[in-house]
């Protein structure tokens, strides 16, 4: 530790504050608001069932539930949360030095 610069430590700093973003969002994501769109979407569902109207209703998925403000403070964007842009991992680990299991 006392062998890094002042710029190194910040940089650390700012991706450990990145990664605890990263890990309550998914805590969020995973067990409450997954929690509340299950109760929402059966307690429409006892709804429909008593009511005249039985046309389909649009499901409420967990993001529903998560403001935009956080996912935009989090960093959270949809290519990388379904893990189909991995560049910017690929060019950090390359800058790194890092190799891969080749």
């Amino acid at each position: 530790m006392r062998q890094l610069h002042p710029s190194e430590l910040k940089a650390i700093l700012n991706e450990l504050q990145r990664q605890k973003l990263l890990d309550e969002y998914t805590e969020q994501r995973n067990k409450w608001a997954f929690l509340a769109a299950v109760i929402s979407n059966g307690f429409s569902g006892i709804a429909r069932m008593f009511s005249k109207h039985r046309g389909k209703q649009k499901a409420i998925t967990p993001d529903d539930f998560i403001s935009k403000e956080f996912k935009e403070l989090a960093g959270i964007d949809k290519r990388i949360e379904h893990g189909s842009d991995y560049s910017k991992n690929i060019q950090d680990a390359k800058q790194k030095g890092l190799k891969g299991p080749w």
